[in-house]
């Protein structure tokens, strides 16, 4: 069967508790399958037929099936994800309704939707809310939501911004309504956020103590990177764990031309992509290989997000290693790596 988002779990746990061999496929591997075929053609039976003709031939390589525990982590940090998304989603809605009314308020704060920003938007969405405010409440509102951060000086910026301010009038009371209640939407959203946060941390007890071991890990990505990467035995080399995260350089070569740039793939996990990436980010601020690796790749002209990139995929090597060997991460240098 395809591994079609969420609906092959059942039919899959029901076929495997009665003892039947299932093997699970990546869509991507039916989609080539489909592309041998002179016709284009899509149905229910023909789609079958591919499947068939893979497992006949073993041309296939079957998905990652998680176990229990790591299907707990994986539906906790992808909803996390997607949460969060969605809280991007909220702010992007929230700056178009803003923007054409008042396009200077950009540039008020480095963070547009910081906690000041959000509370002075919620009470006054507009400049002429501003105005109609008066200098001193504003001055009083920004200093109480900021806890004395901003003072005075913030508050006359916010009076000017709104003074010369080049906005539309028109639809004012739409803007108006419109960003006061996503913004109540965007508020209502951290309690949800801090719950299934709590839920992710409580699951590391379960996890093995030496995916702690790794440089740059916190709880939230070792609960992430075990419940993408469950079972490890799936993958018999580190390369193929680098491929199934979709980091593995893409190869475009034709007679004498070799592309000198190589990007990664991106025909893999996202999930595990992104959060192998974070892990490197932290980790090559930190004093140890994959730091003294991502400035030898600085060195030989990476820009810092490839170099970044660069040392997600020597990470991915660490993950598949010591995963494999379940044992903790021993840099090189250290008594007893081998």
């Amino acid at each position: 069967m395809e591994a079609t988002a969420h609906y092959w779990y059942s039919l899959h746990d029901d076929l495997a508790l009665q003892d039947y061999q299932v093997v699970v496929l990546n869509p991507l591997q039916t989609a080539q399958q489909a592309k041998k075929a002179i016709r284009k053609c899509k149905t229910d039976k023909v789609d079958a037929l591919h499947i068939a003709t893979l497992i006949k031939n073993g041309d296939y390589k079957p998905a990652v099936v998680p176990g229990p525990l790591a299907m707990t982590c994986r539906q906790l940090t992808r909803l996390r994800v997607r949460l969060t998304q969605q809280n991007a989603a909220l702010k992007q809605l929230i700056w178009s309704r803003l923007h054409p009314i008042w396009p200077e308020y950009e540039a008020l704060f480095k963070v547009p939707f910081c906690a000041t920003g959000r509370k002075l938007l919620s009470v006054a969405s507009s400049p002429t809310d501003i105005l109609a405010m008066g200098q001193e409440p504003l001055s009083e509102l920004i200093r109480k939501s900021s806890r004395g951060r901003f003072g005075p000086l913030k508050a006359q910026q916010v009076w000017q911004a709104a003074t010369d301010s080049i906005g539309m009038t028109r639809s004012l009371e739409g803007a108006r309504i419109s960003i006061q209640i996503l913004l109540a939407q965007l508020e209502a959203s951290k309690p949800v956020h801090e719950q299934l946060k709590q839920e992710i941390i409580q699951l590391t007890p379960q996890l093995p103590e030496y995916l702690f071991s790794l440089p740059g890990i916190d709880p939230i990505r070792a609960v992430s990177l075990y419940g993408e990467t469950d079972p490890i035995t799936n993958f018999k080399t580190a390369s193929q764990l680098v491929a199934f995260s979709g980091l593995d350089p893409g190869v475009f070569q034709t007679g004498q031309y070799n592309a000198p740039r190589r990007r990664i793939s991106k025909r893999g996990s996202p999930y595990l992509r992104q959060t192998l990436w974070n892990i490197a980010f932290q980790a090559v601020y930190r004093e140890g290989d994959l730091r003294t690796y991502w400035l030898r790749k600085r060195s030989e002209g990476l820009e810092h997000r490839a170099a970044i990139t660069a040392a997600a995929i020597k990470l991915c090597h660490i993950v598949w290693r010591i995963l494999t060997d379940q044992r903790d991460y021993l840099p090189e240098g250290r008594p007893g790596q081998s």
